[in-house]
């Protein structure tokens, strides 16, 4: 498990201009060996990590491509991964995963193949000893060309540069050990045989993490630095590689077998255990910056902005290692992360949400392989109407943010706890998918709970106090005829 720590340098403007130089020829190199990527991905059906490449047009030294190179693939790898993923959908969802007969089947069978071994532009796919026909080539090709139409290629414009020992090389000389600067960064640039170094501040943080030092140095630009044409700050990171704490097949503490995790703006994290994590802090500060006046796109403005996302990020990580290193799951059911709240405006809202989704679920990756716990996604539609004891839906069970009155058997909670429980009851069931629509979600709550209450509620009398709460439920339209035959609903 790989950890990124900054460390803080003190570069002469001389030396930040180098580093942007080779920064910029950087990124022209890694755009330009992407496309040679998908260019190998096209004719020869796979990418080439090690492959040569072709020295005109390129600034940066060989050492320099060669680094450049493994990064860009690697970037791709992960976004064809993620592709992979939507092309299983695509074929288990669509009418040909309903097909029943033994040539849909086949089709089927023969599509997961291609998408599996990532074939999709191979010319000749053998299959237990048998060729692939043509024509299910060319379909698996559209099929795949239709998600890449509908997800953008990963753009190197702004990307960092990770590099590796080749380049760049972190040193602690004796002579510096009591200066102020303990350690030295070497970095080659555009001339050879003429490298800076840069002088590192101690990160006390970082060095009592425990893990073993990488020869990996990230050098990037801060986000909400750069206004009208003006470059960024420089941030220099290094790289240690932790063992996890807890393994999935070796013994770990189990304080629940499942947990289950409501997101929100107002209250960060809510548990089934009842837990409310980082209540109300980031909405105030959210709000308090938009009385500054952030609408207008300035310098101060991405300055703001810079600080509202360290804040995110900051209480993100406060609440999540305080959770887990208190509670050990084997595995955690997120909802559909959702930061929005009605006290911002559109655009801070499209900040926070974007920032803090990305952030949230970096987040919960890097925990998952720490503490060895599984992550499932659940559809999180009409999970704060729910009531997580009887399972009735209705608008009117939720009064306000944080009261919870079910309609229904009476309980009273607080919403977001109440939430958090019905999403970690959600889990492994097919019906709440991420890719199922709003109305395929609410369908399968109200027939939960008929399933559950329809053998009570059809031998109910027409005047029951319980009969007007279903029976005025728009939610049950479509159920109350079959339940009491001849009647209308109330209200």
């Amino acid at each position: 498990m790989m950890r990124t720590y900054p460390y803080s340098h003190a570069a002469t403007a001389r030396k930040e201009r180098q580093i942007w130089d080779v920064l910029r020829a950087y990124r022209q190199s890694a755009q330009q060996i992407a496309n040679d990527q998908w260019k190998s991905l096209f004719i020869t059906g796979g990418l080439e990590k090690d492959g040569p490449i072709c020295p005109a047009d390129h600034v940066i030294s060989k050492r320099y491509r060669q680094t450049c190179q493994r990064q860009v693939v690697g970037v791709l790898k992960s976004w064809l991964s993620n592709r992979k993923n939507d092309f299983r959908m695509l074929v288990t969802h669509s009418s040909l995963g309903k097909d029943p007969t033994e040539n849909g089947e086949r089709l089927r069978i023969q599509l997961l193949f291609i998408n599996k071994h990532g074939l999709w532009f191979k010319d000749r796919v053998v299959m237990r000893k048998e060729v692939i026909p043509p024509e299910v080539m060319r379909l698996a090709r559209h099929l795949f060309r239709r998600l890449m139409i509908k997800h953008d290629k990963p753009s190197f414009r702004h990307v960092g540069m990770a590099l590796d020992a080749k380049v760049a090389r972190v040193d602690m000389p004796n002579k510096a050990r009591s200066a102020a600067f303990p350690y030295w960064l070497t970095l080659a640039t555009l001339n050879p045989r003429k490298p800076i170094h840069i002088p590192l501040y101690e990160n006390p943080y970082a060095q009592g993490a425990d893990g073993d030092e990488k020869a990996f140095v990230q050098i990037n630009v801060r986000r909400g630095t750069a206004s009208g044409g003006r470059p960024g700050t420089l941030d220099i990171a290094r790289i240690k590689e932790a063992a996890p704490v807890f393994s999935l097949e070796g013994p770990r503490p189990l304080i629940v077998d499942t947990l289950g995790i409501d997101v929100g703006l107002r209250t960060l994290v809510a548990t089934s255990m009842g837990e409310l994590l980082g209540r109300k802090q980031i909405s105030r500060l959210a709000a308090e910056r938009q009385r500054q006046g952030l609408p207008v796109r300035s310098r101060r403005y991405d300055t703001l902005v810079n600080r509202l996302r360290s804040f995110l990020k900051n209480e993100i990580g406060r609440v999540l290692n305080g959770l887990f290193a208190r509670v050990h799951p084997a595995k955690v059911v997120i909802e559909s992360l959702d930061f929005r709240s009605p006290d911002l405006s559109r655009r801070l809202n499209r900040l926070v949400q974007n920032f803090g989704r990305t952030w949230f679920r970096q987040k919960l990756d890097m925990l998952s392989e720490q503490y060895g716990f599984l992550v499932e996604e659940v559809h999180a539609a009409y999970s704060s109407q729910t009531c997580k004891s009887c399972g009735y839906v209705a608008k009117n069970n939720r009064s306000s943010q944080a009261k919870f009155h079910c309609r229904f058997c009476g309980r009273k909670a607080h919403a977001d706890p109440n939430g958090a429980e019905v999403i970690r009851q959600r889990r492994s069931l097919p019906e709440y998918a991420l890719w199922r629509s709003k109305r395929q979600v609410l369908q399968a709550t109200v027939g939960r709970f008929l399933k559950r209450w329809s053998g009570r509620l059809s031998g109910m009398q027409v005047d029951s106090a319980l009969r007007c709460v279903v029976g005025s439920n728009p939610y049950f339209a479509d159920y109350h005829t079959a339940l009491w035959p001849g009647s209308t609903p109330t209200g």
